[in-house]
Parts: C-alpha cells; sequence; structure tokens
C-alpha cells in the first residue's frame, strides 16, 4: 500500500473555474488516485484548504490560512506516510500578502525541510521515518488576472509577474536542495474564465501526469 498526502490550496482542494464554489468531485487529486490504483494499492489522503498561502498570515483571513502553522499537524495526522505532494504559492502572489517570488520559494523550501524532519513516514509513532516530498509549481496566473475590468483585480494586483517567475526559482532551489520537482505549467494552465483555478479538462491532465509522476519517484518500487 502506498499513501500520499497531498497538502494544498483550491486547486487541489476541487474549486473549479466556474464560480460555483462547489467542489469538483473529480479533482486532480482523484484522479491520480484511480489511475495510481490500476497499478496497485495507494490511498491519496487529502489537505487542501482555499485560499492558504505559504507562510504568511492573510490579514483578512487569519493565522490558520497560514500554512506553515499547520504543515506539521497535518503530516503527523494523516502518518504513515510514503510521500507528500506539496503545492501551494498562489495565495501568496496576493498583494496584501506582500512577498516576492523569491520569498515564496524560499518559504516552500522551508515548508519541506518542515516535512523532511517530521518522523511522518511509516514505523512506530515513536520511531518513524520521514516522508520524502515532491513540490509541485501551481499554474502560472491567466491573462485575465492582469485585466483591470476583471472583479478581482485589485486583489491579484502584480501577481502575474511574480508567478511568472516562480517556476524558474522553484527548479533551481530544488535542485540545489535535492527536493523533487514538477512544473504543473508544463500539463495545465489557469482558465480564461477564472485566472486563478482550474478547468475540469485540466484537473483530468494534472491527475493523469501526477500518477504517472508518482509512478517513477525511486521510494515507489517497494510499496506497490
Amino acid at each position: 500500500m502506498m499513501n500520499l498526502l497531498v497538502y494544498g490550496d483550491s486547486n487541489s482542494w476541487g474549486y473549479l473555474d466556474n464560480g460555483t464554489g462547489l467542489r469538483y468531485e473529480h479533482r486532480w487529486t482523484q484522479i491520480m488516485q484511480q489511475e495510481i490504483s490500476y497499478c496497485g494499492q495507494c490511498f491519496v489522503s487529502q489537505d487542501c484548504l482555499p485560499g492558504r498561502t505559504v507562510a504568511t498570515d492573510d490579514p483578512e483571513f487569519g493565522a490558520h490560512f497560514n500554512g506553515m502553522n499547520t504543515v506539521l499537524s497535518s503530516v503527523l495526522a494523516h502518518s504513515p506516510n510514503d510521500h507528500i505532494l506539496l503545492m501551494l504559492g498562489t495565495n501568496s502572489l496576493k498583494k496584501r500578502i506582500k512577498v516576492s517570488a523569491l520569498d515564496i520559494c524560499t518559504q516552500l523550501i522551508e515548508m519541506a525541510d518542515v516535512i523532511l524532519q517530521s518522523g511522518a513516514g511509516g514505523g512506530a509513532w515513536h520511531d518513524c521515518y520521514s516522508p520524502s516530498v515532491t513540490i509541485m509549481c501551481p499554474p502560472i496566473l491567466g491573462l485575465r488576472s492582469i485585466d483591470p475590468d476583471w472583479i478581482n483585480y485589485d486583489e491579484w494586483l502584480g501577481a502575474r509577474d511574480k508567478s511568472l517567475a516562480l517556476p524558474g526559482l522553484l527548479k533551481q532551489a530544488t535542485q540545489i536542495k535535492g527536493v523533487d520537482y514538477f512544473d504543473t505549467n508544463e500539463i495545465v494552465q489557469a482558465s480564461n474564465k477564472d485566472p486563478i483555478h482550474l478547468s475540469p479538462e485540466n484537473h483530468h491532465r494534472l491527475g493523469k501526469a501526477m500518477a504517472n509522476h508518482v509512478l517513477n519517484l525511486p521510494f515507489n518500487s517497494s510499496k506497490m
């Protein structure tokens, strides 16, 4: 049995681009579990909170939307974990969060360190090894995010430029750190309707791609 945990925000929770706010049943995490299960037993836990930042208190939503505040308790609560998929950063792009693309990159590496030292992998509660981690770069914000007529334009002012810088920064940082990296921008893009979130089609593409990625990770050979 392979145990995965996805720690993310609304794009992993299943918030679609249609504006309903309803949770999409066939979100990418579900598609990934289905695809992996064709090859063996797999259980995917999900701790995904819409609005979650990487490591900054949101002045509007509160400190409980700060992902760093809850990541350790989350991975411990969901243990045993073989591997953690970490996809955060989009909400940290907001104007009111006041961090740079480099700040977001640094925070994600620090979050990976917390997981890698967590002891939230397999084994007895008092004697666990730590899970491995994949940092997933979130989709670059769509062009509508820079349209002054978009209803949320002010909230996301300057965010697209930061999101454009993030893939390269994360690729370099994860290579230096030796942490697995996956750039979702090679597979999907934010919707034209909602420049923050994914369409159903992109959830399907990402789920299949992540299943293939996970199945080819080194830790996986003894788990299926």
